[in-house]
């Protein structure tokens, strides 16, 4: 280990530990060349780091007390390309977690970046043992007051897809943007004397328009069931989303929620288990319990579409259809269907509202829920855009012609 050399008792304005004299750092034999870094120093480093996967600074440098310099001996293997420090928080300090570099062959093909914005997991692990992949996405939250709403537009890091929420007093608007710092600087949305805008992009710009507006009704549903302000635009429409993105986004959003609440900006007379979790559905679209053998009020009608698939809504009034729980829903969405029909699939697929069939043939819906109109019930349950309410027909009538 490098150690500091003394030749008498250190005096009160004698350095602790000797400075030692660096030297560029080349690597040979698979070892680091460096008066800060002995064999011995970079072995033990290493092997502390790979005892877990990942080691803390503090600890790495717990492990070499006594070292002339044990920060700097860390800084020498990160230069060299040996170790990586995690600097999420901008700086190296004792919390930073330090991991090994996967050394690649340079002539072979760089790893094709993972599909959705899932990071792949690290490989060189032993047999048995099975690192799972993360999300990459991260937000980066940001809070301003309402008069520095002009300087958002020349932010660099908000020049990326993103969601904003002004708050004036009890009102906020939610919006997003392509470049949402420069929307929010130059937008005309309908709320007056704003007092602070909150912003959330991906910190690896990670976002692409699309996920912007699937992330934008999330954000707006969430914030419309915390039921601390009053929303002054109405439900945005989304974007066509799959499942899989889907969740993906909704995490991104509840960590983003989270630091929201601990902060004390939103959401703050929720648990921190319901910030995390978020509704189940957008308000207004569940409807009551009902018992299994409860009959539902209303008209009920029915669908057949597909091979045998059915099913069933009650029309409460032209405004009011509720689509009953154990109808079928189509698996797929065509290319033509409505960017809400799309993600209300995602959605109520990630709250655990539609369930695939036991022979995998369509989703059940698993409790009632609320439309208001028969053609957004039947654009939901069948996929695209048919016949509207000319293709719901009234149970045992023995009527032909469809419901007028």
């Amino acid at each position: 280990m490098t150690y500091p050399s003394s030749s008498g008792a250190a005096a009160s304005n004698k350095p602790h530990f000797l400075s030692a004299t660096t030297s560029p750092i080349a690597i040979a034999s698979g070892l680091v060349q460096h008066d800060l870094v002995s064999p011995t120093d970079q072995v033990m480093i290493l092997s502390l780091i790979e005892e877990t996967g990942s080691a803390s600074v503090g600890d790495v440098m717990a492990a070499l007390d006594g070292h002339v310099d044990p920060a700097g001996a860390i800084q020498v293997l990160i230069s060299a390309g040996i170790v990586k420090a995690d600097l999420r928080s901008g700086v190296l300090d004792q919390h930073t977690m330090l991991t090994r570099t996967v050394l690649t062959d340079p002539d072979d093909d760089p790893t094709p970046a993972a599909p959705g914005g899932i990071l792949p997991a690290p490989g060189g692990l032993p047999d048995g043992i099975v690192a799972l992949s993360v999300t990459s996405l991260q937000p980066n939250v940001l809070v301003s007051s309402g008069s520095a709403r002009r300087a958002l537009g020349r932010a660099g890091s908000l020049r990326r897809p993103g969601v904003y929420i002004l708050l004036s007093g009890a009102q906020a608007y939610v919006g997003m943007g392509s470049e949402v710092g420069r929307r929010v600087a130059n937008g005309a949305q309908p709320i007056a004397d704003v007092d602070a805008i909150i912003t959330i992009t991906d910190i690896h710009d990670g976002l692409s328009e699309a996920d912007a507006l699937v992330l934008e009704r999330i954000i707006h549903g969430r914030v419309a069931a915390a039921r601390e302000v009053a929303l002054v635009n109405g439900t945005p429409d989304g974007a066509a989303v799959s499942p899989e993105r889907y969740e993906e986004l909704n995490l991104f959003a509840a960590m983003a929620c989270h630091a929201l609440a601990r902060e004390g900006y939103l959401f703050v007379n929720l648990s921190p288990r319901l910030v995390l979790a978020g509704p189940r559905a957008e308000a207004g679209r569940l409807a009551p319990l009902r018992a299994f053998d409860e009959a539902p009020e209303g008209e009920v009608m029915e669908l057949s579409f597909g091979k045998d698939h059915m099913a069933l809504a009650c029309r409460r009034a032209d405004d009011e259809w509720v689509l009953l729980r154990g109808s079928d829903i189509r698996l797929d969405c065509v290319a033509s269907a409505n960017a809400s029909v799309s993600y209300l699939r995602a959605a109520w697929h990630n709250a655990g509202i539609l369930e695939l069939a036991h022979d995998g043939t369509s989703y059940v819906l698993s409790r009632d829920m609320v439309f208001s109109s028969a053609s957004a019930a039947m654009h939901f349950t069948v996929g695209s855009k048919g016949q509207g309410r000319g293709g719901w027909q009234p149970i045992d009538t023995g009527l032909s012609a469809p419901a007028r």
